[in-house]
């Protein structure tokens, strides 16, 4: 029995061998960033999970520091290179050839096995037509006017404040803040997306923010199992987790179909359009039925999708964020109220003229983001060709990992990177000052769509919040953690916090 056993194994040690000796030569072979040693199959997912198996940010910056700022890593069957530094990936992803995403069979799954939408489009074409589509269409709706936009804010705000003072009411003033802003940071985005907002109760809209939220905790981009071995989905769909995603995207993509005959049977995209999904409805129509048209139903589905998953996560989590540092920071916490006493009547919202003189507001936020990372990886970059970062070859299909969490965390810059401190973004005279170092909305073409919207629905939400209500820690509890809860998004662990109305 035991010789048999062994000589099962060997054909199957032999193999590995082969594979172990192919990767290490061809990265001599060609001149590739320096990295760990990758273990066969499982290429260095082992070192990673030693350092941190949670936390793929962490684990890259502190193999940077034995291997440099441009890093090759073996994510199970996919060969990676991690950007370390701010240098390098100023200097490179603003770059064409580094301007497309990176795309597998996994990530597919969401957009019906095609590269759909403005996320995970194919760079420059069709990307560039469907990014000026939609800027375009958005701007023309309101997206990035103050004039358009304050009043959709401030609708907005007025029902979160009622909310929140009906929850508080009822709870002895304690808040559990789970996702709590997911919902108005949807509604501010589908309110330009599709002309409507929900009311916050709206039992279709809270189903499909629990999916979203079970989509985003559920894989990240980098150690996640489908991501280091897509193929593994259909081997294993239930221990992978692509059960789970396939229901989400499932659900997701039937809501946006629905909204999408919705608009159709209305019949107004024809010659009055009211929003972008009309518009996108008339470019159908107008671009006729070659098979090679950007503009199909499936496109506007993907499109949606992108909206919404960009829209919700990541705005809401900034904001829960920026609570949490504040409660656990009372006396930044009190000078911003002081100054959106100083500048806001009581009872007032923000307008255009009051948003330049929110410095210590506006520096609050850019801290936030610094601390908070929400997006600590950026999204999956590849290079259209064979190319070089640094000296070093980069194979044409690379997945590039730009580590955000690593340069918001340079101690060589920040001096104290783990302190709360939004006065690194006040200059000598008091006003806000940019850094730009800092970079949320990430670099180059590939940037985030949503920036100009995203900033000042942030801004007027956190005012609006401190105006009406102080946050601090619950009593007899202790203090809420600051450690995030890792997925394509990081967001802050559920926390209480016990609410104060104010004035």
């Amino acid at each position: 029995m035991i010789e048999l056993l062994s000589l099962s194994l060997t054909p199957l040690l032999a193999l590995l061998l082969v594979l172990f000796v192919t990767v290490t030569f061809k990265r001599r072979q060609k001149n590739l960033a320096p990295g760990p040693f990758p273990f066969p199959i499982l290429g260095n997912l082992v070192q990673m999970a030693w350092i941190n198996p949670i936390e793929p940010q962490i684990a890259f910056a502190k193999l940077g520091e034995k291997y440099g700022n441009i890093m090759s890593i073996q994510l199970g069957s996919v060969y990676s290179v991690v950007l370390n530094s701010f240098e390098v990936m100023e200097e490179y992803l603003t770059k064409p050839e580094f301007s497309d995403r990176y795309f597998n069979s996994w990530m597919s799954e969401r957009t019906f096995g095609k590269r759909l939408g403005v996320i995970v489009s194919e760079y420059p074409s069709p990307w560039q037509q469907l990014r000026r589509f939609s800027h375009r269409t958005l701007k023309e709706f309101g997206f990035g006017k103050r004039n358009k936009m304050h009043p959709i804010i401030q609708a907005e705000l007025e029902e979160v404040v009622r909310d929140l003072k009906e929850r508080i009411e009822e709870s002895d003033g304690v808040l559990t803040v789970d996702g709590y802003f997911t919902i108005s940071a949807l509604n501010l985005v589908w309110s330009i997306l599709a002309g409507k907002r929900y009311e916050h109760c709206d039992p279709k809209l809270l189903r499909l923010n629990k999916v979203v939220k079970e989509f985003f905790s559920s894989s990240n981009t980098s150690t996640n199992i489908l991501f280091a071995y897509p193929e593994w989905r259909n081997w294993f769909p239930d221990w992978t987790g692509m059960t789970l995603l396939r229901n989400c995207y499932r659900e997701t993509n039937s809501f946006f179909q629905e909204i999408i005959e919705e608009r159709k049977d209305l019949g107004v995209y024809k010659t009055m359009p009211e929003n972008l999904i009309d518009e996108f409805l008339h470019e159908i129509e107008s671009s006729g039925s070659n098979d090679d048209i950007i503009f199909t139903e499936q496109q506007l589905v993907g499109i949606m999708s992108d909206f919404f998953l960009a829209g919700s996560e990541t705005s809401s989590n900034t904001l829960a964020y920026c609570i949490l540092y504040l409660m656990v920071n009372p006396q930044a916490q009190e000078k911003l109220q002081r100054e959106i006493d100083a500048v806001l009547p009581h009872g007032f919202f923000p307008s255009a003229e009051h948003e330049p003189l929110l410095h210590y507001a506006r520096a609050t936020l850019a801290e936030t983001h610094r601390m908070g990372s929400v997006f600590p990886l950026m999204g999956p970059r590849t290079n259209t060709e064979d190319t070089f970062c640094g000296k070093f070859f980069i194979p044409k299909g690379t997945y590039i990992i730009a580590n955000i969490h690593k340069i918001n965390y340079d101690e060589t810059y920040w001096k104290d990177p783990k302190s709360f401190r939004p006065e690194r973004f006040i200059d000598e005279n008091g006003h806000f000052k940019t850094d730009p170092r800092l970079k949320p909305f990430g670099f180059g073409k590939r940037a985030c769509l949503g920036e100009s919207m995203a900033s000042m629905s942030l801004l007027h939400s956190l005012v609006v919040l401190m105006q009406n209500f102080t946050f601090r820690p619950v009593p007899n509890e202790p203090l809420p953690s600051v450690e995030p809860v890792n997925g394509i998004t990081n967001g802050p662990q559920v926390y209480r916090a016990l609410v104060e109305c104010r004035g």
